[in-house]
């Protein structure tokens, strides 16, 4: 009788260090998965601040260029910031079927992965 309820001590203390190892492994895979979600997300923020900086830096080089053209530098700018108005607009107006859609299927896919 002894000898059974020693097993039964030593199959319910496995099954408890069973859950823990389970438990574990899920977190780190959680961080693991979470580590990776947010390192690729920095590095798509981080290139898309690169290259926000070189349209700015473009733009007031166009804006600069166009107003030469058309005899007043501030025309230039005016246009610049028109053309940038519209794109704005546009952005709004699409803004989940181009940034909100395709963000949340990249965080679903890097996570799922």
């Amino acid at each position: 009788m002894q000898s059974a309820i020693s097993n039964i001590e030593t199959i319910i203390s496995q099954a408890g260090e069973l859950v823990e190892t389970k438990a574990e492994i899920l977190k780190l895979k959680a961080a693991g998965k979470i580590s990776e979600t947010v390192s690729s997300l920095i590095a798509r923020f981080t290139i898309v601040f690169c290259i926000v900086m070189a349209v700015v830096i473009l733009s007031i080089g166009a804006a600069i260029g166009i107003g030469n053209l058309l005899g007043n530098t501030g025309y230039g700018f005016f246009i610049a910031g028109g053309f940038y108005l519209l794109a704005g607009l546009l952005l709004y107006l699409f803004r989940r079927t181009w940034i909100k859609a395709p963000l949340s299927d990249l965080i679903i896919h890097k996570i799922m992965k």
